[in-house]
């Protein structure tokens, strides 16, 4: 029986590609009013990102685990 993750990858998705996102876009450390701003801003998306990854656990904790299809009855 094969489940289905469709949200939870969808969710781990935008996670990850804003935080590729906020990797790329680092500013120069010469600059430090860019410096500042810049991790204000991903100091405030880093909330975000953990609230979604926390929504994601409960999304998989609250799924059905997977029925044992294994026979108790096994040949000798």
């Amino acid at each position: 029986m094969k489940m289905n993750f469709e949200k939870e990858i969808k969710s781990l998705d935008e996670v990850y590609t804003e935080m590729v996102d906020a990797i790329l876009n680092r500013p120069d450390s010469e600059d430090f009013e860019a410096s500042r701003v810049y991790f204000g801003n991903v100091s405030a998306r880093l909330n975000k990102w953990v609230d979604n990854i926390k929504d994601v656990k409960t999304l998989l904790e609250n799924k059905e685990p997977a029925q044992d299809l294994t026979a108790d009855n096994r040949p000798a």
